[in-house]
């Protein structure tokens, strides 16, 4: 898988009556950070928009297959908001050396690629 994918969370009645017993995680309050995803040949490219965030206020991590992205500007700001994103990153990602930098609002998440595995022929015996 050579691919990103933005998980989408459920929004279907059930997770409405979540977020009526549960008003911690409501989805749909959240507005969504703009973003953009674009290809070069080395890497994977992601831009987000996050205006009035400081990387003290955001954390990344990748974990197996996904890219966790969570922040939260200051509470006592005229706007202040959460961001809570997940994505699925394929098997061809190197987690070692993705690269993120916060600049004038937008952040700039790069994921590396690495080679594909060449085929491996198995004998029958």
């Amino acid at each position: 898988m050579n691919f990103i994918q933005r998980h989408q969370p459920d929004l279907s009645w059930f997770s409405e009556l979540d977020r009526f017993f549960n008003p911690g995680r409501a989805l749909a309050d959240q507005p969504a950070a703009r973003e953009s995803i674009h290809e070069t040949p080395e890497a994977w490219v992601l831009e987000l928009d996050l205006p009035g965030f400081s990387k003290e206020n955001i954390a990344l991590k990748a974990n197996g297959q996904t890219l966790h992205l969570t922040g939260e500007t200051p509470a006592e700001r005229p706007f202040a908001t959460k961001v809570d994103r997940h994505w699925k990153i394929g098997s061809r990602i190197d987690q070692t050396n993705i690269k993120a930098k916060l600049e004038n609002g937008v952040l700039q998440i790069t994921l590396p690629k690495t080679e594909a595995p060449a085929p491996l022929n198995i004998e029958i015996q």
